[in-house]
């Protein structure tokens, strides 16, 4: 392990080609692989004739459409050999820039090299070793490619919903940490993580820096300017680390930088620089739009049961919410519960699904939850119950392998002239239920619900809604592009509703409508530059 005095002399030595390749790599990874991924995985859906992979469509397509799930698994393994390859690709150009002898041919023949001489069970550990890596790359290096990967903050929050999922994600960190270490060597993993940590811990300072000169009132400019100080700083700290972990002391080359070099690394960095600040002057200077509060399920709290009449009444009373979102099930005589689950096993003890009961005998079923005791109700008496109080729904339109062919027709018959009325909206996961109800009746506001996010937003809809960690300022803008809304679900950390609120979503759905109104509250008075800084530089 080299002292700091070595590392210093190591970074100082090869910086500026560095930072050029890392930048040009971040580039690249941006603007090319990224998208002809999403263009690949667009068009094996199509094969399918799914733009979208919803939740209830999984079954289908792996029993339907072998060949295109087999083409969705070559191209998450791509996905993975390619992070792979650039994390080599960066390695061996820095092992080489610090030695000074860099050339394009000489680059790719160590690529090669390295490839072949790497043993089978260390090109499998990569695996485990994206896991280890990918939330302390992340927290570190808030680089424009890496502040918007929001997988690990999506994991973490799937992960602390539940104790025994909490126990089993540990397990499994723990597991591919073994594993890891196992193929690539315990002392120069803990060599690697205390090199990132130093040179991480030194672009947080100057985030920090950043953040306290953009306080109060500062110009836009100034904060723009910071901001991509910032970003360079962060694509700096990375190189530092890459090029210590390279390069030996005794491999240095004193010897100054070509100025054909030096020029061409400023070159780079320019097209680098020139490249996110549209993006970036986006994000600090787009108007806030006033945010939609949704109450999820109808609940401020703990203040009832969800999808009940009470909870909605209460909520409305205390909160005041733009909309409820709730949930419809079909019954099997062709009627509509409002009810969560897909069986009613957890919330009233009767192993049933809802659409394997009458409506009549769904109603004499109870639930308790948050400490309250209510009847399941049908949709007619809950409609009822929020045009009595004047309160817009929300309408989730739950799909199972119970549903009528004509769910979606009848629904709109029976309901679609009273929702337009109301100004009332209707999302669901299921896409062809989404699509199909659009098509009948355009009039009615249709989000798509979306789970996860690896492709742009559905074009000709009302807007999505959009699983929260996996949303980033990118996907929004995309979808203001189209002039849709993006409401993120389900948000309940007061952070993540800052978060999600200074990215431009334009509305969040959650259980505590009345802290996300105090949130409301405090970015309305206090949204300024610094605020937009640390937001961008908050990794979860």
């Amino acid at each position: 392990m080299h002292s700091l005095k070595e590392n210093l002399r190591i970074v100082r030595a090869g910086w500026l080609p560095g930072l050029a390749l890392v930048a040009g790599l971040d580039l690249v990874a941006t603007w090319l692989l990224a998208p002809a991924l999403r263009w690949v995985t667009t068009a094996l859906l199509k094969k399918a004739e799914l733009p979208f992979v919803s939740i209830p469509d999984v079954v289908m397509i792996v029993t339907h459409h072998p060949l295109v799930v087999l083409g969705l698994l070559v191209t998450v393994l791509a996905v993975i050999t390619l992070l792979g390859l650039q994390v080599l690709v960066a390695l061996c150009g820095l092992e080489l820039m610090g030695a000074r002898r860099f050339l394009i041919r000489s680059w790719l023949n160590l690529v090669v090299q390295r490839l072949r001489a790497m043993p089978w069970a260390t090109r499998l550990a990569w695996v485990p070793l994206l896991v280890v890596s990918m939330p302390v790359a992340t927290l570190l290096f808030r680089t424009p490619l890496l502040a918007n990967i929001k997988a690990d903050a999506f994991v973490l929050d799937y992960l602390t919903r539940r104790p025994i999922i909490l126990v089993l994600g540990v397990l499994c960190y723990l597991a591919c940490l073994f594993l890891a270490g196992r193929a690539y060597s315990w002392p120069r993993l803990t060599h690697v993580l205390g090199v990132a940590v130093l040179f991480g811990g030194g672009s947080w300072l100057v985030n920090g820096v950043v953040v306290l000169i953009n306080r109060g009132n500062a110009p836009t400019d100034l904060a723009l300017s910071g901001l991509v100080v910032a970003q360079l700083i962060a694509e700096f700290s990375l190189t530092a680390t890459g090029l210590v972990i390279v390069t030996a002391p005794d491999d240095l080359d004193a010897k100054k930088l070509p100025v054909r070099d030096a020029f061409i690394s400023l070159a780079v960095l320019a097209v680098f620089i020139l490249a996110i600040l549209p993006a970036d002057r986006h994000y600090m200077t787009a108007k806030l739009p006033r945010p939609i509060t949704v109450a999820h399920r109808g609940v401020d709290g703990s203040n009832g049961v969800p999808n009940s009449i009470t909870a909605l009444e209460k909520t409305h009373a205390a909160a005041h919410p733009d909309y409820v979102e709730m949930d419809v099930h079909e019954t099997a005589d062709g009627q509509f519960i409002v009810v969560h689950d897909d069986n009613l096993k957890k919330l009233t003890g009767v192993n049933k699904a809802p659409g394997q009961l009458t409506l009549r005998e769904l109603e004499k079923l109870s639930t308790r939850e948050n400490g309250h005791r209510a009847r399941l109700v049908s949709f007619d008496d809950y409609l009822a119950a929020a045009e009595r109080v004047h309160q817009r729904l929300i309408v989730e339109l739950k799909a199972t392998k119970y549903d009528h062919p004509d769910l979606v027709a009848r629904f709109n018959r029976r309901y679609g002239a009273r929702l337009v009325k109301d100004g009332d909206m209707v999302h669901s996961l299921d896409y062809a239920y989404v699509m199909r109800l659009h098509a009948i009746n355009p009039a009615i506001k249709v989000l798509y619900c979306m789970a996860y996010n690896f492709t742009n937003p559905p074009v000709g809809l009302t807007g999505v809604t959009g699983e929260y960690s996996t949303l980033n300022h990118r996907f929004i803008d995309a979808a203001h592009r189209h002039h849709q809304l993006v409401l993120a679900w389900t948000v309940n950390r007061p952070e993540a509703m800052r978060q999600a609120l200074l990215d431009q979503a334009d509305g969040v759905i959650t259980d505590r409508v009345s802290i996300l109104n105090q949130v409301i509250k405090r970015i309305r008075l206090t949204s300024t530059p610094a605020n937009r800084l640390a937001n961008y530089f908050q990794p979860w």
